[in-house]
């Protein structure tokens, strides 16, 4: 018997595992998550990406042509960049004024990075555009987990659409949609599993963006479920903790096979043993 603690209440049942179904609907089945459990996944984002150091909210990675900003890292790219990742902090900044919060004019008008290298990044460490960016991320914490965890509610139907353009046999669409939401529903049932959809979203997104592929492989949330499917499916029993474990290892699995592919390889295998103890927190 497991202990589980969903949506801020301990309770003590069997996970079962459910079988894949046409039934079953591409909506997120997900209740209301209480305040404190979603400031509690936020306080794991911000370990993870910044390791809970104010000094990280706004920052640039080496082997990186753009800033990250906020408890998620949001990517904000500096004007005409041309990258393949998905840039996110003008959507954050988006919500935040549709939210009310007091943003900084000069931030609402300006949408690109003002800072075009690490290296003119560095130099305005101390400039007042710098500080007004940290305060704000300072000060909007609620705020910055609240639209993490929108993003990753809107994940699921992103997906199934992903694959009802990109497949013309409706019938492998009509599978392939069953298992990605069955599988996301499961993990969304459980505090830890709730924690790794929210993280890995944030973290390397839907598996959606036609840019997002090395060698024509993504690495976001579809190719994650979609590889978990081929790890449980092959089992010839599934216990209620393995959904998790799963997880854990298909996220590994599809991020050691971007670096595999990655036309910066060198670059990206030095991040691969921190994207791996990330992955691994998805199972404890």
């Amino acid at each position: 018997m497991l202990t589980i603690r969903r949506f801020g209440l301990s309770i003590f049942m069997f996970l079962t595992f459910i079988p894949l179904s046409a039934h079953s609907q591409a909506t997120p089945a997900i209740s209301n998550i209480s305040k404190s459990q979603l400031a509690s996944i936020g306080d794991k984002i911000y370990q993870n990406e910044t390791g809970s150091n104010p000094e990280y909210l706004v920052a640039w990675n080496d082997g990186e042509s753009f800033a990250s900003v906020g408890i998620g890292h949001f990517i904000w790219f500096p004007e005409g960049l041309q990258s393949p990742f998905t840039e996110t902090f003008p959507q954050l900044v988006e919500y935040l004024v549709a939210q009310g919060v007091d943003v900084p004019q000069w931030l609402i008008e300006a949408k690109d990075c003002p800072w075009e290298t690490k290296a003119d990044f560095i130099n305005a460490k101390r400039s007042d555009r710098m500080q007004d960016v940290k305060a704000l991320m300072l000060s909007t914490f609620e705020h910055q987990i609240a639209f993490i965890h929108q993003r990753m509610q809107a994940a699921l139907p992103k997906m199934v659409e992903h694959l009802d353009q990109k497949q013309a046999d409706k019938t492998q669409v009509a599978e392939q949609s069953t298992i990605i939401t069955t599988y996301f529903n499961q993990l969304a049932a459980t505090e830890l599993g709730l924690y790794s959809l929210i993280d890995y979203v944030n973290f390397k997104g839907e598996g959606t963006a036609a840019s997002e592929r090395y060698e024509n492989q993504g690495w976001g949330l579809l190719q994650v479920l979609q590889t978990m499917h081929s790890n449980l499916s092959s089992k010839e029993s599934v216990q209620p903790t393995d959904i998790h474990v799963a997880f854990s290892d298909a996220c590994i699995y599809v991020l050691s096979r971007r670096v595999n592919n990655s036309p910066q390889q060198e670059v990206e295998q030095k991040w691969l043993a921190g994207w791996t103890r990330r992955c691994q927190t998805y199972a404890q």
